[in-house]
Parts: C-alpha cells; sequence; structure tokens
C-alpha cells in the first residue's frame, strides 16, 4: 500500500466537517489542532513534535536503526522545537511532509527526495495539501478543468518540474522547498539547496568512496524495512543493480524482473540474470509485448499532468502482473541513479576540474578519463571544455520544440526556465550546474502508474545520497574514463563484473520504433484530430510529415510522438470526467 494524506489548513472561521472529509477521502482523522487537520491511510505515519508541529509520512534518523521512526523523544522533541525545520533536515531524512504553526504563520514543508507527493488547492475554508488529486477533490479543493497554457508549457520545457500543473487550480509543493501560509496569503522558499553541499574536496577519495557505499546500503535498507516481499526493477545496468545488491543484503526476501524486447539493443536479460545468480534472487522475465500499448489509454491518468509514453504501458502491465503473482508489497527502483551519480558524456568535468585547480596533471588527468570515456580525441574535448568554461554561470534548460506549433514557440521564446535549484550561486562549476539540474529531471518520474497499487520506492535519491554525491567533484565521476566511477568503485566487489565493466547500455528505444511502425494510422488520427492539435499546441503539418506512410521516423521522432500521444490520451481521460471528477486514487487498471 502506497502512503496516502491529507492536511487542511484553516484561514476562516467556517466549520469543517471532520468525518465527511475521511469518508469522502478513504482517510483517517490522524491529528486536529485549531490551525490544520491531517487525514491519513495506514501506510501513512503522522509524528507529533507537538500539537502545532506534525511530521507526515516516512521518517528515519540520520545517524540511528534503519528503520522509520514510530515517534519522536522527549529529547528529540525539545531539539525541533527549539531548532525548527532546520534541525529536521540535518538530523532526519525520509519521505515526508512537515507541517508547524509558527507565531504569525503556518509553515509547510517537503522533504528534498521526492519521495512523498504534495499537491495543493485552495478550499473554501483554507488551503490543502495531499498525496493525489483525488484526495484534494474529494476534500473540497477548487479544481477548474485543463489549463492549457499550462499544459503547452510543461509539453515546451521538456520536464522542467514547476509549481504548476495542467489542472487549474491544482498546484505542487516543490521537494526541499516551504510554502509559509499567512491569512489567505502565502510566501514561497527554499528549505533545502543542493548548492549547500557542492564543496571543494576536503579528503582522500577512497575515504568519500566508503562513505558513499555505507550511505547507498543504509538508505535502501531502511527503505527496505517498510515492506516484506519487495519487488526490484532490473535493468542489467550499475544503478538497478546496486539497489538489487543492497536488498539482498538486508535479506528482505526480494525478487527481480527485468523487461526485453525482440531487438538485441532492447534485451538486457543476460546482465540481470548476472545479477540475480550473484545473490540467489528470482528473477522474471518480461517482453515488451506490443499488444499491451493501447495509445488511448494515458500513463500518469492519475496525475495533474502527463507523464512517460505510450511504450511504457507494457512495462507497468508487466510489474502489476508479477507483483500480484508474488504477493510484493513494494516496487524498488534504480530511477535517478543516472541523475544522482551524475552520469555525463560532455567536458564539463574537465571545465570544472581546470577552473577549480587550473591546468595541471590534475586536469590533464581528466582529460585522459573523457577520451577514454567517449572516444573523442583530446583536442576536441579541450575545445569542448574551453566553450563550456567561457559560458556564463549556471545551467541553461534546452525546450523540447519537437512537433509544438511555431506560434506556441514563438509565444514561449525567452521564458524563464527558473527553479530555485538552478539558482546558481556566483563562481559555480558548470559541471555541477549540470549535475544539479539532472536531478531535476528525474523527479517527473517518480509516479508511474505502478505506483497507484503499491509503494514505488526509489531509494537512490534518498536525502543522505544526494547530499554526499553533490559533495564529490564532477571529475572524480570520470575517474578511470568511467561513468559514475564512485559508484562503481564503491561497489566493486559486490556487482557482477560484466555489470560493472560495461560501457555500452540497453534501451527499449527500438520497441518505440515498432509502435510508431505499426500503429502509424491511429497515431495520425489521434493526433492531427485531437485536442492537442485543436488548441493550438501541436503542429499538424509536422505531424503530418513525420507519419507519411514511404518516411521512416527518427528515434529522436519517435519519443516525441509517444510522449505527445499519452498526452493526449492525458487529456480525454479528464475532459470525459463530469466536472470536479477525477479517476479513483486507488485505480490499478492497467489493461
Amino acid at each position: 500500500m502506497r502512503p496516502r494524506y491529507l492536511v487542511l489548513t484553516r484561514s476562516g472561521d467556517g466549520p469543517v466537517d471532520m468525518r465527511q472529509i475521511a469518508a469522502r477521502t478513504g482517510l483517517r482523522v490522524a491529528h486536529t489542532s485549531p490551525t490544520f487537520a491531517i487525514f491519513v491511510n495506514e501506510a501513512c505515519r503522522c509524528l507529533e513534535v507537538d500539537a502545532e508541529w506534525v511530521v507526515v509520512g516516512t521518517l528515519f534518523h540520520r545517524h540511528g536503526p534503519a528503520r522509520p521512526i514510530a515517534q519522536f523523544s522527549d529529547g528529540e522533541r525539545t531539539t525541533l522545537s527549539r531548532e525548527g525545520s532546520a534541525a529536521l533536515l540535518q538530523s532526519y531524512w525520509g519521505g515526508y511532509l512537515a507541517v508547524r504553526v509558527r507565531p504569525t504563520d503556518i509553515e509547510v514543508l517537503r522533504d528534498p527526495s521526492a519521495a512523498l507527493p504534495c499537491y495543493r488547492a485552495q478550499c473554501r475554508n483554507g488551503f490543502l495539501f495531499a498525496s493525489d488529486v483525488a484526495s484534494l477533490v474529494a476534500a473540497g479543493g477548487k479544481m477548474d478543468g485543463i489549463a492549457w497554457d499550462a499544459l503547452g508549457r510543461a509539453l515546451y520545457a521538456s520536464g522542467l518540474p514547476t509549481d504548476e500543473t495542467a489542472l487549474d487550480g491544482i498546484g505542487v509543493l516543490l521537494p526541499g522547498g516551504a510554502v509559509t501560509l499567512q491569512g489567505e496569503g502565502e510566501h514561497s522558499a527554499v528549505a533545502w539547496s543542493p548548492w549547500t553541499f557542492v564543496e571543494a574536496p576536503t579528503e582522500q577519495p577512497s575515504k568519500t568512496i566508503e562513505r558513499l557505499r555505507r550511505s547507498i546500503d543504509h538508505c535502501i535498507t531502511a527503505w527496505s524495512s517498510l515492506c516484506q516481499r519487495p519487488l526490484v526493477s532490473l535493468s542489467g545496468g550499475l544503478d538497478s543493480s546496486i539497489v538489487a545488491a543492497c536488498l539482498a543484503g538486508a535479506h528482505r526476501n526480494a525478487s527481480c524482473i527485468t523487461m526485453y524486447t525482440d531487438d538485441p539493443a532492447g534485451d538486457e536479460r543476460r546482465f540481470a540474470q548476472a545479477i540475480c545468480r550473484q545473490f540467489g534472487l528470482p528473477l522474471s522475465e518480461r517482453r515488451y509485448d506490443l499488444d499491451a500499448v493501447d495509445l488511448g489509454r494515458p500513463l500518469g491518468g492519475h496525475l495533474p499532468y502527463p507523464i512517460g509514453r505510450a511504450e511504457a504501458q507494457p512495462y507497468e502491465k508487466a510489474h502489476a502482473e508479477v507483483a500480484a503473482d508474488l504477493g510484493s508489497d513494494a516496487f524498488f527502483s534504480g530511477n535517478g541513479g543516472d541523475n544522482v551519480f551524475a552520469f555525463s558524456q560532455s567536458a564539463a568535468a574537465l571545465a570544472d576540474r581546470a577552473l577549480h585547480e587550473g591546468p595541471g596533471a590534475g586536469a590533464f588527468a581528466t582529460l585522459r578519463d573523457i577520451c577514454r570515456h567517449t572516444g573523442a580525441g583530446p583536442l576536441r574535448v579541450t575545445r569542448a571544455a574551453l566553450r563550456i568554461a567561457r559560458q556564463p554561470s549556471g545551467y541553461r534548460w534546452k525546450p523540447s520544440l519537437g512537433f509544438l506549433h511555431p506560434e506556441l514557440v514563438a509565444s514561449l521564446h525567452g521564458l524563464a526556465f527558473s527553479h530555485p535549484w538552478l539558482a546558481a550561486p556566483p563562481g559555480a562549476l558548470p559541471g555541477k550546474a549540470a549535475h544539479i539540474a539532472g536531478l531535476l529531471r528525474a523527479h517527473r518520474n517518480l509516479e508511474s502508474d505502478r505506483s497507484r497499487i503499491a509503494h514505488l520506492v526509489n531509494p537512490l535519491l534518498s536525502q543522505p545520497i544526494l547530499e554526499l554525491c553533490l559533495s564529490i567533484p564532477t571529475w572524480q565521476w570520470r575517474d578511470g574514463g568511467r561513468d559514475r566511477a564512485a559508484a562503481r568503485t564503491a561497489f566493486a566487489d559486490r556487482i557482477p563484473a560484466e555489470i560493472l565493466t560495461r560501457r555500452v547500455k540497453g534501451t527499449p528505444d527500438p520497441f518505440c520504433g515498432e509502435i510508431v511502425r505499426r500503429k502509424r494510422e491511429e497515431l495520425r488520427e489521434r493526433l492531427l484530430d485531437g485536442q492537442l492539435s485543436k488548441h493550438g499546441i501541436l503542429d499538424r503539418g509536422a505531424v503530418e510529415e513525420a507519419l507519411r506512410p514511404d518516411r521512416p521516423t527518427t528515434g529522436e521522432e519517435n519519443v516525441r510522438l509517444l510522449e505527445l500521444v499519452n498526452a493526449e490520451a492525458w487529456i480525454t481521460a479528464w475532459a470525459s470526467l463530469p466536472r470536479g471528477s477525477v479517476p479513483a486514487a486507488g485505480s490499478s487498471d492497467f489493461g
């Protein structure tokens, strides 16, 4: 069961029927005070610091046993009351929302890991925060249908998380963010910034690597204490293999699943088999099945914005079926590993090291590492690093223009892609800015459809791992000509060599091409006659040209087309509902 919660903060004096809200949301009343009320399900904890300060969700001690906190001790309550939210962020971690009444306002804080969703809306009596849109609306939250301008911005913004959604009236509290509520007004702030943890190296890399190993082990073990039979998604790569290795070490009765395509480029079975042999884990192998793709059914239909692409439907369906067969009570994923472990094929690490240390033996070693990793020559890498080093500070987020209407693109040209984590301080190194931007790219993909039937855990995004990885210089992630080098070294004695040393990762992209080839006419019909086209978001001419019967599509076009047709299906799902209705929060219809 996944954690669900609802927080109601009161800004008016009108009566609130707690029993009616509980009945409508399917949640129980866990805490009430004159200023706020909290409702949760059985999988969601409610930890009281005092009558006016509560933490909702899962919380672990930063330095303590690898199991969730059941209640605070008297000493912990005293420290938290004295030091405030800073103490919460420094001494604990997990997936949580904290609600605290202060003398002049109410503070609502979301943890940095994005492990617990937080959507928000206004209601007659105040503000609502919840794990899902269904709970917001059931509690009286105001929602006024699809926000077409916001949907266009989302498709243009290439996955950048923002505090708006594609539904009018529904917003998001971003990870690491806080909002203070005063009457009917509010103010947003950054409670946790990744830049706080970016620092010059002060210890030997070997010590950092050992700390990384311990931190990953601890976080995965802690999350696994919440379940009895986790199901691990194995891609055959490093990140999911690390998760499986740690779960095996925690003795959590884990099982694994891997997906494969008919094309050898998407068949990772031998690597998944290697990790399962190493630890004696059972493995289910499932094929990407074209018959499981229904272009009229959306991924993320329960969310306030479309996510993902149509080719993931067989993936989600297979996970749901295997979980049902095995009695799995949680899904574990290596999602976010590339982002946290600073995967890169650019020359940014060389730019960082040269800017930090100046030209010398260290910069030359990083040049050699990048050349070895990418196969590019030293002159090409050096020129690329110089271009990167000369750019203005910070990361420039690039839009996705593919198949969007020229008028929409023109209206959004120059749109400032803003997010608190993209605000780089003076002197920030460009490679580290790209590392932090990569963390944001993971956030929109953490609530896949299988999260509706069981808790989906992405443990590599846990706060202690984030903070430690942010402190590791970008050039150390490229050491020895390897990507994610620190993580590879940390688990060198536990991961099979054939996974540890592989340089090419499999991809389901050939399956995307198969869908487009086999369902070309349906794609044309849905996109050209759909709502994206009618609302001036889609470029009909570009779609018609790409889907001509005699024209082969590129891999990039396939991916974008399947993203757009999923967005079209999402629109249809929401537009077909009666006003004020939402998809059921517990729905698990995977086709």
